[in-house]
């Protein structure tokens, strides 16, 4: 149990904390806060905790776009050098590069080797990990469960593979047998399915190097059997899942890798990990390094109907069971701290009281996503390209309007595009023109090469009836009922 007496007095350490700190007048000597903070008449080195952070605006991943844009990165951070450069999957339109010190490396990894072994990793574990590589942050993410585990005496074993690279992992780890698996959701069912289908012809190029009848044997049956990775990774018993909602994942992937399955739940961006207990019903925030807000969803409304409008938030020590609102994050990162930065992620908080396995931290339901991203998982891309790719001049025709459906085919999303065209030349040309354009968007080219979700053919209309939102916009997103429901293998 992480040692809190009570999440309230934890929030009362933590204001103590950023008065001590002075984090508001050192963030205050970032070109990033200077922007935001500049028009209002704020007495920063006059910090009262709380009462100041309620008063200061927020900020988004727009802003740190901004001032990226528009300022040195001399101007920008808060330390003489960084340890590491971490960007974002760019699902925005365009990657953001985010700044870490070595101290709040630091940080972070023992925030993540607590969380893990809170969750039941173990010393004897042999933890597989299959992340994408630098420079995302889940690249580091093995190198900070080594290392945290070290610091407490227990290091972890790690065997650290790419998507890319597995298949060059596949003898090592039939030897080593992994008991811990580190991944994405999509990812590791996506490896599922190239082990079903690689492991004959492996099995028999092993067979053959080593002359075994008993491998030779053990191939032929894996032409006749469908296999599953826990028929060969026999001592797998957890796994931890980041980058995308398991809640949809969880039965086919408990089924097809035989392990419990936990949530992990962190962004590139700061500090701020939710971890899911024994109870699999959501996700307890601690709250270690950060302080959490919700803003609202009457809140979020009244913005959407009043530009300008600055909503209230709550702190997470005063959120109350089943408040909805989006996800606010003030942490106390050295190299470029976030003071109230909107994550983009819609939460409900589920429980305040204390949870049967004995942590005092509120448990939270990540929702989905407030802003205008395209979600298929670890897959994310903003309708901002879409629209800007769609509405760009075409040779064999003219999209006037436009709509993306998403549901799913087994565990893999599904995506319709829906095309209201002004005119077509060349169905089939345009057809594919479109298609060429969108694979401009790196994720998802990325996607759709790896097989990570499912293109349908494009659909013509005369007329497209999409949802108004606030301000007469138009919602080009639909979701299907049943998308975030459990799938079966």
């Amino acid at each position: 149990m992480l040692n809190l007496l009570s999440f309230q007095q934890h929030y009362e350490n933590q204001e103590r904390k950023l008065v001590e700190s002075d984090l508001f007048r050192k963030s205050s000597l970032s070109a990033l806060y200077r922007y935001k903070w500049s028009n209002r008449d704020l007495k920063i080195d006059d910090s009262k905790g709380f009462n100041t952070l309620r008063k200061l605006p927020f900020i988004d991943s727009n802003d740190l776009r901004i001032v990226w844009e528009r300022h040195p990165v001399e101007e920008i951070i808060l330390t003489g050098n960084v340890a590491l450069w971490h960007c974002t999957s760019g699902s925005m339109g365009k990657k953001k590069w985010i700044p870490w010190s070595y101290q709040d490396y630091s940080t972070a990894r023992l925030e993540i080797g607590r969380i893990l072994f809170e969750a039941g990793l173990k010393p004897e574990d042999i933890m597989l990990s299959i992340t994408l590589p630098a420079p995302f942050i889940s690249g580091s993410l093995p190198y900070r469960v080594l290392e945290s585990s070290a610091t407490v005496g227990y290091p972890i074993e790690q065997i650290i593979a790419s998507p890319t690279s597995i298949q060059d992992s596949f003898e090592l780890l039939m030897k080593r047998q992994p008991t811990v698996l580190l991944s994405t959701p999509s990812l590791i069912l996506r490896i599922a399915e190239e082990i079903a289908s690689r492991t004959p012809s492996i099995l028999k190029k092993i067979a053959e190097e080593k002359g075994s009848l008993k491998l030779k044997i053990g191939s032929t049956l894996t032409k006749i059997i469908s296999i599953k990775p826990k028929h060969i990774f026999k001592k797998l018993r957890l796994g931890f899942f980041t980058a995308e909602s398991l809640d949809p994942y969880r039965r086919v992937l408990q089924d097809l890798w035989g392990l419990e399955a936990f949530d992990l739940y962190g962004f590139t961006e700061g500090f701020g990990v939710g971890y899911e207990c024994s109870e699999h019903n959501g996700l307890h925030f601690p709250s270690l390094n950060c302080i959490l807000e919700i803003i609202p969803e009457r809140e979020l409304e009244r913005e959407r109907k009043q530009p300008g409008y600055t909503p209230e938030a709550v702190l997470l020590s005063e959120a109350e069971k089943n408040l909805t609102g989006a996800l606010v994050v003030t942490d106390f990162k050295e190299a470029l701290p976030l003071v109230r930065y909107r994550i983009g992620d819609l939460v409900k908080v589920v429980q305040v009281e204390e949870c049967s396995c004995g942590s005092v931290c509120p448990k939270l339901k990540i929702l989905g996503r407030v802003d205008d991203i395209i979600n298929l998982g670890i897959i994310r891309f903003s309708t901002i390209s879409v629209d800007e790719i769609l509405k760009s001049n075409m040779v064999n025709g003219r999209v006037d309007d436009w709509e993306i459906y998403v549901s799913r085919k087994n565990y893999k999303p599904m995506l319709t595009l829906t095309i209201k065209p002004g005119y077509i030349k060349d169905e089939k040309l345009f057809r594919e023109e479109i298609i060429s354009r969108l694979l401009r968007i790196e994720a998802f080219k990325i996607g759709l090469d790896a097989g990570l979700f499912i293109l349908e053919p494009i659909k013509f209309v005369d007329k497209l009836n999409l949802e108004i939102i606030g301000q007469g916009k138009s919602r080009h997103v639909r979701y299907s009922s049943d998308y975030n429901k459990p799938v079966n293998s």
